[in-house]
């Protein structure tokens, strides 16, 4: 059941003709940052939040008084001129800003544009699973918190590759990673060099070293960060390295130039072989096979029997 003020009660009761549009409240994973919005074409202020008007678009809501997930999807077009902290949202959603995010979403019936003296109705509430950059914007789908109870079982596969992500904390590699949603993100360690700069020639999927490292394939399958120029606050991953320059695995978002700055985090192969010879950026050589965790020596299922 959702609450309805007796005010909005009596206005839905008289069928009054009204104004309706809807507020959408998005608290990213970072515990600080909420994001107010509304699809009005004008600033909504209601219980001490104002809501910023933004190309929204409702798709559709799906809710049943079952155990079935319920789902919210929506749109935002147009979205190139909105950033968050400075960072374009369409390159901050690539990033990874989104995820883990929760979602509100209230529908407000006014009597007078911009008048929501009769509040909002919550009209559903729960996690941000999906936010996929499309050519008209962003496409965002919300689900329950009842889809944490939809896991597999066993939850950890058994695969020949390793199950952790390079650096993260089960990995234990020496990195640390500092998550922020600042044109100033960054990672420091062993295995993430700063300071790197683009030589001449680049594209929007190639960057020129303008000084390569003595190792440059270590950066196979790492992430570049773009830390100055047109591109700032992209990350991407490497595609292939070599003494020429780096490949990216997707375009960046407009074009880098010359002399921009980066930063890059080496890349793993996630292999039994790729964890006890690993080489970090020093050329020290790392064994990090207890924390490795692929079963490279599972039988093929052919030879199980």
């Amino acid at each position: 059941m959702r609450y309805a003020s007796s005010g909005l009660q009596a206005l839905l009761a008289a069928r009054t003709p009204c104004w309706v549009r809807h507020c959408y409240s998005i608290a990213l994973n970072d515990g600080a940052t909420v994001l107010d919005w509304t699809d009005f074409d004008q600033a909504l202020v209601s219980g001490g939040t104002t809501y910023s008007p933004a190309p929204f678009q409702y798709k559709r809501m799906t809710m049943r008084h079952t155990a079935e997930i319920p789902e919210l999807d929506f749109g935002l077009f147009a979205a190139d001129q909105l950033t968050v902290d400075g960072i374009n949202i369409k390159t901050a959603v690539n990033n990874g800003l989104f995820d883990g995010a929760r979602v509100s979403f209230y529908r407000v019936w006014m009597p007078a544009p911009g008048d929501t003296s009769l509040g909002l109705v919550l009209m559903f509430n729960g996690r941000l699973s999906q936010a996929t950059i499309t050519a008209s914007g962003i496409a965002f789908t919300a689900k329950g918190d009842n889809v944490l109870m939809n896991q597999q079982a066993p939850r950890n596969l058994y695969q020949t590759t390793c199950l952790h992500t390079f650096c993260d904390a089960g990995c234990n590699a020496a990195n640390a990673l500092v998550n922020g949603i600042s044109t100033a993100n960054y990672m420091v360690g062993a295995n993430f060099t700063n300071g790197f700069s683009i030589g001449s020639g680049p594209s929007a999927t190639t960057i020129p070293w303008a000084s390569a490292p003595s190792n440059p394939s270590l950066y196979i399958l790492g992430k570049i960060i773009f830390t100055s120029g047109a591109c700032v606050g992209q990350v991407r991953t490497i595609r292939n390295a070599d003494s020429t320059g780096l490949t990216l695995t997707y375009p960046t978002y407009g074009t880098p130039s010359a002399a921009d700055t980066f930063s890059a985090l080496m890349g793993c192969a996630r292999t039994l072989h790729a964890c006890q010879n690993h080489t970090d950026k020093n050329g020290a050589a790392v064994n990090n096979q207890q924390n490795f965790r692929g079963e490279p020596f599972i039988p093929q299922a052919e030879l199980g029997v």
